[in-house]
């Protein structure tokens, strides 16, 4: 068994690189820490997008920002003003490199590319055991799955939201990289929430992605059928025009089930597994800077992690609403996120889904979209609560 760390990180990915970054940039800075992941992060396997107003703290790597972004539907279609907000990429090899560029500072930062075995606690100690050795701390923070990830219980809603992007390369200037698709939903939904989003970073190179809410994944073919099928349909591109230059492939869990924030009073759950992921739309890297800044500060300042993140009963009851509405079918996901940007301002919606809207806005929001099937994804929702 090692020597005891102060904290350990189980899971090198956007959550516990994020804790990581702001540990190192709080008074925890020159604390003995330990990072185990598998595999070391050397590979452009994702991309994250949000929105903020002001810059964050990953400003120097965001690849791409846009403050008009166009949304289609076969009821509405709009370029929509996203002020004061600006809507924000940053590439996953950027990030990683980052984050472990800035770690050269740290000599008292480990970093152990090993596989997690277990995670357990004993009293007042935590420990990991991976595939190499057996490690402790009084704190480990863990991005690791949860066990029952994929179940549903008692009415919950679990959907998936499985998305395949093409990162292409046009022969001739094609796009605008000012402006991008935040989604269209002109494409045909299959019964399902279908999207796609195309987001520019210069005038030859976009990443256009196909992204479907449902239950099931899709044979790996078929995503990129939908991809060819699009190109030409609405970017105006036959196969002659341009060439793939990189693929990237996810699957988000969407779910009104309550994750648990702890394994134990010692091990802390961080990222999507500890609930970071927004339940209606599946958007997790903003969610977990806030949630990262706040395990920070509660370290600093009580010594303790509260049980109470994201656990804000008022946007769980709306996220599973939406939910419900989707995953049951009761009302067409395109025509409810249509409704909401035509008879709201931009920026009120993105504060409706960043969980920053007072009641007054949060009525504005409901009253845009039809009630009696929101009165049923409500009634769902709140069975769930109860059964």
């Amino acid at each position: 068994m090692n020597q005891p760390y102060d904290i350990i990180l189980a899971g090198g990915g956007a959550a516990g690189l994020s804790l990581l970054y702001h540990l190192l940039h709080s008074n925890w800075r020159d604390r003995k820490i330990l990072l185990i992941d598998q595999e070391p992060k050397n590979q452009n396997d994702r991309t994250w997008c949000f929105w903020e107003t002001e810059p964050g703290p990953f400003e120097s790597i965001v690849h791409q920002q846009w403050q008009r972004m166009y949304f289609r539907s076969p009821s509405f279609s709009q370029r929509l003003n996203l002020q004061p907000y600006c809507y924000k990429m940053i590439r996953g090899i950027n990030f990683y490199q980052h984050v472990h560029q800035t770690l050269a500072d740290f000599p008292n930062v480990t970093v152990a590319n090993e596989e997690v075995r277990e995670l357990w606690e004993i009293d007042e100690l935590a420990g990991v055991t991976t595939d190499q050795s057996t490690y402790t701390s009084p704190w480990v923070f863990s991005s690791l799955r949860n066990e029952y990830e994929g179940e549903r219980t008692n009415g919950h809603q679990y959907l998936l939201q499985h998305f395949k992007g093409w990162e292409i390369r046009t022969h001739q200037p094609h796009f605008n990289p000012q402006e991008a698709t935040l989604m269209d939903f002109r494409i045909d939904q299959q019964g399902d929430c279908r999207f796609m989003y195309v987001l520019p970073t210069d005038e030859q190179t976009a990443l256009v992605e196909y992204t479907i809410f449902s239950a099931q994944l899709l044979n790996p073919e078929r995503y990129n059928q939908e991809l060819r099928k699009y190109m030409p349909q609405y970017l105006g591109l036959t196969d002659a025009d341009y060439q793939v230059v990189h693929e990237e492939f996810g699957v988000i869990p969407m779910t009104d089930m309550t994750y648990p924030k702890k394994q134990g009073e010692r091990i802390i759950r961080i990222g999507t597994a500890g609930g970071a992921t927004k339940a209606s739309t599946g958007y997790t890297f903003q969610r977990i800077q806030r949630d990262s800044q706040q395990l920070v500060q509660q370290l600093t300042t009580t010594g303790t992690i509260s049980p109470d993140r994201f656990s804000n009963r008022r946007f769980h009851l709306f996220d599973s609403v939406l939910l419900n509405v989707i995953g049951r079918g009761i009302y067409p996901a395109g025509e409810a996120f249509a409704d909401l940007f035509e008879k709201n301002p931009p920026a009120r919606v993105l504060r409706f889904l960043d969980e920053d809207t007072h009641w007054g806005e949060d009525f504005a929001i409901m009253n845009s979209v039809p009630k009696v099937p929101f009165i049923q994804g409500t009634w769902f929702a709140l069975q769930s609560k109860i059964t």
